[in-house]
């Protein structure tokens, strides 16, 4: 009888441990936020919002500047997939920290990186002149052009000039503006590829550079688009007319450009620098270099998911675009800084330490678990400054229709313009 109970007391124990109630319960999986995507911050903050997660409860939120080990929170435990943050100053960089909640846990934080603007829409020199009417008046502009004064004169002001006689005033101007017109490059299919108005400002201007200027694009050009756009940067020694080198790698002591145009030739045209200087990343391991894209909006290239950074709506209205640029001083550092503005909105800003991404090729991709941007050395000789601007329409596609781009309201300036109030 003993013997019988033995061989049955372990049987027993071995019913009880796999019953039901005794089972081992398989943690959920609380999936991290998918879709994350953030409207470009402004002067006090950001919004960020993200695709619902299956089986989430809810979501938190913090947020703290780069150089604090304190974080802030945001939001606790809310339903809806998106936060806004405010009340951070101007000019910094700050970490974001999203994270899922479900019933039985939490995922694991999505980080996200962002630069505070120097001024938002109507928050910048312009916001003081109604229309921009006497801005050039000024302390912090350093030049101005309307296309006000009729084409001779305006004419007169430049070095260099292509297809003139494809030149006009038009009455189209952007909103907000005080002023009668602007002006129309065009481009006539098989007799010339468009046109252009180079000046040259000397000596130039060293340190930080704001280039404001308003430009429409057309949708007959759709799949055409070239360089078609507002150039600007420095050649040592000054001289009066394009020489940008394309495909050429280096000159870092004399050569810098930069733009921001419409630089995709298929259906979904969009905007993105198009950098040169010294420092330039390859696409063929150093051999030959063409501009530099900083944003990726519209570029699945080497596999990587296309960007909602910048705004791919351009076609047929006016757009303002504002570039920053400062010089890296001493020639030796990389401390230079790049930031754009489309519409009043910063849709990128790159400087020592900021934003986190990666170099791939000759583009390059934000993501915050990269190491930080090291920062930009534009040039290597101080000698090297911002001396030009182009405004630039090449056409050049054989098969391109005729077509034309149109130019208004452009200022240059040593503090933050914004568009036209």
């Amino acid at each position: 009888m003993k013997k019988k109970i033995s061989v049955l007391w372990p049987l027993t124990v071995i019913l009880f441990s796999c019953s039901r109630s005794e089972e081992p319960k398989i943690p959920e999986i609380c999936n991290a936020l998918t879709g994350l995507a953030s409207s470009a911050s402004n002067a006090s903050g950001a919004t960020f919002s993200w695709s619902a997660v299956y089986g989430s409860t809810s979501y938190d939120a913090d947020y703290k500047t780069s150089t604090s080990s304190a974080w802030t929170n945001a939001t606790s435990a809310t339903t809806s997939p998106s936060v806004s943050l405010s009340g951070l100053s101007s000019s910094t960089t700050s970490d974001c920290r999203l994270k899922t909640n479900c019933t039985l846990g939490s995922s694991g934080y999505s980080s996200p990186q962002f630069t505070t603007i120097t001024g938002g829409p109507f928050a910048g020199i312009a916001s003081q002149y109604p229309g921009d009417v006497n801005i050039q008046d000024d302390p912090n502009v350093l030049y101005v052009e309307k296309f006000d004064d009729g084409l001779k004169s305006i004419l007169s002001r430049y070095n260099d000039i292509q297809n003139a006689a494809g030149m006009s005033l038009d009455t189209d101007i952007p909103p907000g503006s005080l002023e009668p017109n602007s002006i129309k490059m065009t481009s006539i299919k098989g007799v010339n590829v468009g046109g252009h108005l180079f000046k040259n400002f000397g000596s130039g201007f060293d340190s930080t550079v704001y280039i404001r200027y308003y430009v429409k694009y057309p949708s007959i050009s759709k799949g055409y688009f070239h360089h078609e756009g507002l150039w600007f940067g420095g050649y040592n020694p000054a001289i009066a007319y394009p020489f940008p080198r394309a495909g050429i790698c280096g000159s870092g002591s004399s050569r810098l450009s930069i733009t921001y145009e419409n630089v995709w030739q298929g259906n979904l045209p969009g905007m993105d620098t198009y950098l040169y200087w010294g420092d330039m990343q390859s696409y063929d391991g150093g051999t030959t270099c063409y501009g530099n894209t900083m944003i990726t909006e519209g570029r699945t290239d080497y596999g990587n998911p296309i960007s909602n950074t910048a705004p791919v709506n351009v076609l047929d209205k006016w757009m303002c675009v504002e570039v920053m640029i400062k010089l890296n001083n001493p020639v030796a550092a990389y401390n230079g800084e790049l930031a754009v503005w489309q519409n009043g909105v910063q849709v990128g800003h790159w400087g020592p330490g900021f934003p986190n991404g990666h170099w791939l090729k000759d583009k390059w991709y934000n993501n915050p678990a990269d190491p930080p941007f090291q920062g930009f050395r534009w040039r290597t000789d101080s000698n090297l400054k911002i001396n030009w601007l182009w405004f630039e329409f090449y056409h050049d596609d054989p098969n391109a229709p005729s077509s034309y781009i149109k130019f208004d309201h452009l200022v240059i300036a040593t503090k933050y313009i914004g568009p036209i109030k």
